[in-house]
């Protein structure tokens, strides 16, 4: 969308905060003051066209601003609003916005990675040391401008959010009428109903509804759990009053393909969620009483990670059903299977499988989490089932090509060399990712050691990444590692290596202009 005289009366003025005293330093934001500002945006210049989406009046002059800022330009306003008085959160929630309302989500993925990676970013600049703090948010605002521009050359024309026309359904139709469009695949319905609900129920009640939905496609490896997942997370940060046009976005993106499209060799009548409905409604009744629990079974996890690696999706799926039944396995063990499988995947990909395999993981981690937020029994259940299936999914995709996956067994993972220096282990990566991830392997019960692992594998990758996927992975990483049993902990951090960057690696392009705008900020 271009708004480049809205922008430059913006600019002209400055989105400015009249109710800030002085202005907030570099110093302010890297030692974390900023990230806590409660100040709100007035509504300045801005002017849109009233067919389009308008947000909320405190986000929409910034949105305009974010949007009409050449990229080579970004770096600076980024820093001048923060002088200004821009909090954080505040342009977070902006540059979320600004996607949403300028990128298609159909597809559920490519331009519209700057969306999925906004959860991400913020997790990684909660977990980075003080003086990387800022940088995820301006890798993210890069993200956005380059996704921005893809979208504008798109063969079917540059998206932009429009208003929704004529009457919503009412309150006490809104929830039938989104359940139905979710089923029957109906995208105008399914739009309407949702904003309905946005504007009248709870984030935890909507997401309720929509759980489900983001796990049943796999098409498109995976990209309708991650929008979900992070979708969520990132309302939580940002605020419910954005809700609306957010799940709007969603469930178009749900919705995309069809009952009948073919992606990445996969109908929909050709997955695990069709059979994984008939076996919530068969077995949920007879369900151990503890099958909920999350303590592991290491024995009961083995054999799972084995299903997954060796049987078809569908076997994989009918086998922890009976194990499930039986009380030979629960929850966490098979969520611990879930995560083993998709970092297995990871390690074992090569060439054309690389990027499913990264997708594995950032889909087991979509779908913990909508099972961690779900409140319904028979929802976590199915849940559960689809992540199982979800992974041999993932595998079996990848081994298309048999040559894309090499023999390995997460399970039977030994430590390898001596205790390293956390130099050596980077400057061997990513020449000699098994070395490396055997060094890490041995430090990954070192609580302290493994927080110096992420402390230097975030430096590298805040510094070094000109590629979504290494926040995504990293991310997810970091919220799984803790999720899973302690047993299989070390496995999992040593997998982190396996999309990662290195010693040896350059800085991008994009870190030197935020390193460079910031530079010279007064009061540093």
């Amino acid at each position: 969308m271009k708004l480049v005289a809205v922008g430059a009366a913006i600019q002209a003025s400055g989105v400015y905060n009249p109710l800030i005293m002085r202005p907030i330093t570099r110093r302010d934001l890297l030692g974390g003051t900023a990230l806590l500002s409660p100040l709100l945006l007035s509504r300045g210049e801005a002017q849109v066209s009233p067919d389009l989406v308008r947000f909320r009046p405190e986000m929409e002059p910034l949105v305009a601003l974010i949007e009409a800022t050449p990229r080579e330009r970004c770096a600076e306003m980024l820093v001048e609003q923060m002088k200004r008085g821009v909090s954080y959160r505040q342009f977070l929630a902006a540059l979320f916005l600004a996607g949403i309302r300028n990128v298609n989500p159909r597809p559920p993925g490519f331009a519209m990675h700057c969306v999925f990676v906004i959860h991400s970013a913020h997790l990684l600049s909660l977990e980075a040391p003080p003086d990387s703090r800022l940088l995820p948010l301006f890798y993210a605002l890069d993200n956005f401008k380059t996704a921005q521009d893809r979208d504008a050359k798109n063969q079917a024309g540059d998206y932009t959010m429009r208003a929704l026309e004529g009457k919503l359904p009412d309150a006490e139709r809104a929830a039938s009428e989104l359940q139905s469009a979710m089923e029957t695949w109906d995208m105008e319905r399914g739009e309407r109903a949702v904003a309905a609900l946005a504007r009248r129920r709870s984030g935890e009640n909507v997401f309720a509804m929509l759980w489900e939905f983001g796990a049943r496609d796999y098409r498109n490896i995976g990209h309708k759990a991650i929008y979900a997942a992070n979708a969520s997370r990132t309302l939580h940060t940002i605020g419910w009053q954005h809700a609306e046009p957010v799940l709007r976005s969603l469930v178009l993106a749900m919705l995309d393909f069809g009952k009948q499209q073919r992606v990445n060799g996969y109908g929909m009548d050709d997955q695990c969620y069709a059979a994984n409905l008939r076996r919530v409604k068969d077995s949920f009744g007879k369900l151990h009483a503890g099958w909920a629990e999350e303590k592991g079974d290491a024995g009961a996890t083995n054999s799972i990670v084995a299903a997954i690696r060796n049987a078809t999706p569908d076997e994989a799926c009918a086998d922890v059903t009976e194990r499930m039944v039986k009380g030979s396995a629960n929850a966490g063990a098979v969520w611990d299977a879930v995560h083993l499988a998709s970092a297995e995947l990871r390690m074992r990909a090569r060439a054309g499988a690389a990027l499913a395999s990264v997708h594995g993981v950032t889909s087991a981690n979509g779908l913990r989490h909508a099972f961690l937020a779900a409140s319904d029994a028979r929802t976590r259940f199915l849940l559960t089932l689809q992540a199982v299936g979800w992974m041999g999914q993932f595998r079996t995709a990848s081994a298309a090509r048999p040559e894309n996956l090499r023999p390995f067994n997460i399970t039977e993972m030994e430590p390898g060399g001596e205790v390293t220096p956390m130099s050596e282990i980077f400057a061997g990566i990513p020449g000699d990712l098994d070395a490396a991830a055997g060094r890490v392997f041995r430090m990954g019960k070192d609580l302290a050691a493994r927080q110096s692992f992420f402390t230097a594998a975030l430096r590298h990758t805040l510094a070094k990444s000109e590629e979504v996927h290494y926040y995504k992975y990293l991310a997810a990483l970091l919220e799984d590692v803790p999720l899973v049993s302690p047993a299989w902990q070390p496995h999992m951090v040593a997998s982190t290596v396996y999309y990662l960057k290195g010693a040896g690696d350059k800085d991008s392009a994009t870190m030197k202009r935020a390193r460079e705008a910031m530079r010279g900020w007064s009061g540093a």
